[in-house]
């Protein structure tokens, strides 16, 4: 059993890990009729809750949510860190 871990630590070299998500940006809407007293306007936002969870976590029925695009970040958003921005705005700015 020893020799079988020992080959496997030999023959398998360790990798760092390289973390990502997926973030996503949505034009979100309010349903809510109280809120067209307060003149709510659409926002562009930006997360990594996927669509089912980002409407469920935002009110449900009270919002409209559409996605608009997604796309592939590197690293991890822990610790309050902002997520990336998408790649095409990259390229825009240059």
């Amino acid at each position: 059993m020893l020799k079988a871990i020992f080959a496997s630590l030999i023959l398998f070299p360790f990798h760092s890990a390289f973390a990502e998500y997926r973030a996503y940006q949505y034009l979100v809407k309010t349903n809510d009729p109280y809120a067209a007293a307060t003149k709510a306007q659409a926002q562009y936002l930006v997360s990594t809750l996927n669509p089912q969870m980002f409407k469920r976590y935002h009110g449900g029925s009270l919002v409209s949510v559409d996605l608009l695009r997604t796309w592939i970040c590197p690293g991890y958003t822990g610790r309050g860190l902002q997520t990336c921005e998408h790649p095409y705005d990259k390229e825009v700015k240059q």
